[in-house]
């Protein structure tokens, strides 16, 4: 098992995806990570498909690594159970609403007087003051990053839920910044990360850029607003992603272009800026360039090159291209109730703790017997 965060317990009283997403990664990395959930109202997670059986597939991923436990926290009893848990835990981390956790006796203030070392991590929709229900497809609209994806016709939601794993990731870090800071400290503290400001990181330059011209950005569908060419493009009935990000490779471009017989209007192109005004020009001469390639060596002849090229992916070709396993992106999981199935592997690789293994998604109250439950 991997040994980084060995020794360190959290207490993760989340739901659905953004926070139990945080609390994943230092599962992985080899922290004792404990959901406690309500045997009548689990984690919903748990009901999202893809299902086979009482098994999610969704829950799976979100949830691997942890141990489980029941509590009703409106039972006196169980209340002291957890306040026990509490004394001997590092990190207390939830996504409640404000109301809920001053009804249940679990806000910080309570927690902070069991254990003033404990770090108590939030994660919401808007603040700590706000009680607004919120969701990722919120977040994505008020924060101007759906305004910002889709054709000029009609902004799209980003398709898998980037806020959520995004306001994740930054709960992570959020928590291994409290840790480090107690290591020089002592002291504990609350922390509190928004869906809605994690989502602004991820604008890029498009709001400085409106706060310098007070125009909005135009949406550019699959191309980029500030490289050109870099986006998706057709070529024999299937899709490249072409990104020449600078000078020297639009260079190299043009002498593939040249070598293969397509004629061009050098000033129409002749730098980023004018590509990025003459755009429908650009996209029927790379997409002519790409059309005279060989049919099966698009990508290889570009790549040969130097030139950031990739197919559009789908799924199955994610599924079975086997670099994904031999680096680790990916990992097999063999589970005696469901079969196979694929999981996300590593995204970070630390020199000291190189391997991860992986132990299920804990059915509700797994491990209730072990905490003397």
């Amino acid at each position: 098992m991997s040994h980084i965060f060995k020794g360190l317990r959290i207490l993760d009283f989340t739901k659905v995806f953004s926070a139990p997403f945080a609390t994943r990664m230092f599962a992985d990395y080899g922290a004792e990570v404990i959901k406690i959930e309500n045997k009548s109202a689990p984690d919903e997670a748990r009901f999202f498909p893809p299902l086979k059986g009482e098994w999610s597939g969704y829950f799976e991923i979100l949830n691997r690594n942890k141990k489980a436990i029941t509590l009703d926290l409106t039972n006196p009893h169980d209340l002291e159970i957890l306040y026990e848990l509490v004394k001997q835990s590092d990190v207390f981390v939830e996504n409640l609403a404000p109301q809920t956790k001053y009804k249940l006796r679990i806000n910080y203030e309570i927690l902070q007087k069991i254990n003033p070392s404990l770090i108590y991590a939030s994660l919401s929709g808007l603040g700590e003051n706000s009680t607004k229900k919120y969701y990722d497809i919120l977040a994505q609209a008020e924060s101007g990053l759906m305004s910002l994806t889709g054709t000029k016709e009609q902004a799209m939601k980003i398709g898998p839920s980037v806020v959520d794993a995004f306001s994740g990731m930054t709960l992570a870090f959020a928590i291994s910044s409290a840790l480090f800071s107690r290591e020089k400290t002592g002291f504990g503290q609350a922390i509190a990360v928004s869906m809605k400001g994690s989502a602004m990181n991820l604008l890029e330059s498009n709001l400085i850029e409106y706060s310098l011209t007070k125009k909005n950005p135009e949406r550019t569908g699959n191309k980029d607003n500030l490289i050109a060419p870099f986006g998706v493009y057709n070529a024999h009935n299937t899709q490249i992603v072409v990104a020449i990000g600078n000078e020297s490779l639009w260079n190299k471009f043009i002498e593939i272009a040249t070598q293969y017989g397509v004629d061009f209007e050098k000033e129409l192109f002749i730098s980023n800026e004018n590509r990025l005004k003459n755009t429908e020009q650009l996209t029927l001469f790379v997409e002519s360039v790409l059309q005279k390639l060989p049919k099966n060596r698009v990508v290889d002849v570009l790549t040969e090159q130097g030139i950031p090229a990739s197919y559009v992916y789908s799924m199955a070709d994610v599924f079975d291209e086997k670099d994904n396993y031999d680096r680790e992106f990916l990992k097999k999981i063999n589970n005696p109730d469901v079969g196979e199935f694929v999981v996300p592997g590593k995204s970070i690789t630390f020199s000291s703790d190189k391997n991860i293994e992986y132990t299920p998604a804990p059915r509700v109250g797994q491990h209730n017997n072990e905490y003397g439950i």
